[in-house]
């Protein structure tokens, strides 16, 4: 059961990485900031579970302190990893909404080879998701969804705003734009009506971090000018859910919000939108329900949330190669 001198080391280095786990999660305080390394909260997961993996085929009791941080971040693992279960609210009187950044329909011809808007459109008449909420929009290349009468695509603007929209099977009686200051993203929102109820539903693009390939965190300049640059992004973020806050006290419905976060379930940012909505995938979700590949590293960066009243029967994260995200879709009861 003795400890040699190599696995002493590995004990402290196990023990920094468990607590580092512990800080990103949010599951204890930290006097840190650590809002770039919270993206990056799997990758420290799967070291951990290396180690606790390690201990356990030596025998050795160190594996119990795994089982420890496990329990201590319990209530923040479900925003990670959904195991499969029995959802305990179902019903027969439900509509499915969808979220999804369809990356300009592949204007650019990122992908190559594919006629992407009727990939796309394909996949959408056979999910038949009843509402649609599309960051990266575009008009132009958009195919046409005949199964959706009603819809609220941003205006055009003239500082090359990125489109975004809204597709509706229900009626819309109200629609409202949220021009986020000094920015290239945007949100809107549509009063839907369904069986004589009204609800809202929220399609917010928040500041995006522009990660790329030259972005690197090894040397000392290169990592405090990503650190200024993702918080002032985070900075930016936050405004822009200021603005929105602002614009749902005036909100007498209850609401559904889909947005491209541009920033994981742990951060600040996720917190200071979700406050007392569920967010689907945790209450329904299997996996990690990624949204977003990064250089093969799972993200969750797409979230649907909902106010309480909206009973979730099911959530869907589709692993298709249509786009630089993937889209994510809830089943909602509403009696």
């Amino acid at each position: 059961m003795k400890l040699n001198f190599f696995q002493k080391l590995l004990l402290i280095f196990n023990v920094l990485t468990l607590l580092f786990q512990l800080m990103l999660m949010g599951s204890i305080p930290s006097l840190f900031d650590f809002s770039i390394l919270n993206l990056f909260v799997p990758l420290v997961v799967i070291i951990n579970i290396a180690f606790f993996i390690y201990w356990l085929l030596r025998s050795k009791w160190v594996f119990l302190l795994f089982m420890i941080a496990f329990l201590i971040g319990y209530g923040e693992w479900g925003l990670l990893y959904q195991f499969p279960r029995n959802l305990i609210h179902k019903s027969t009187d439900t509509f499915k909404v969808m979220t999804y950044n369809v990356r300009l329909f592949n204007k650019f011809d990122w992908i190559e080879g594919k006629d992407i808007p009727a990939e796309i459109k394909r996949f959408i008449d056979n999910e038949q998701p009843d509402i649609i909420c599309f960051q990266e929009y575009s008009k132009s290349e958009a195919p046409k969804l005949p199964s959706y009468p009603y819809s609220y695509v941003q205006p055009i603007q003239s500082n090359g705003k990125s489109e975004i929209a809204i597709f509706s099977k229900f009626p819309i009686n109200n629609t409202g734009y949220i021009n986020f200051e000094n920015s290239t993203n945007s949100g809107i929102f549509t009063d839907i009506q369904y069986r004589g109820k009204k609800a809202r539903v929220y399609n917010l693009h928040l500041e995006s971090l522009r990660i790329n390939f030259k972005d690197t965190l090894i040397t000392n300049r290169n990592s405090e000018g990503l650190q200024l640059k993702f918080n002032q992004v985070f900075k930016k973020q936050l405004d822009q859910i200021g603005q929105f806050e602002e614009i749902d006290k005036q909100n007498p419905f209850p609401s559904i919000v889909c947005t491209d976060l541009n920033n994981s379930q742990f951060s600040v940012i996720y917190r200071a939108l979700k406050k007392d909505k569920n967010d689907v995938f945790k209450e329904a979700g299997t996996g990690l329900g990624t949204t977003f590949n990064f250089s093969f590293f799972p993200l969750r960066i797409d979230f649907i949330l909902t106010d309480p009243i909206f009973k979730i029967n099911g959530f869907k994260s589709y692993d298709i190669e249509l786009s630089d995200h993937l889209p994510i879709m809830t089943t909602l009861a509403w009696e």
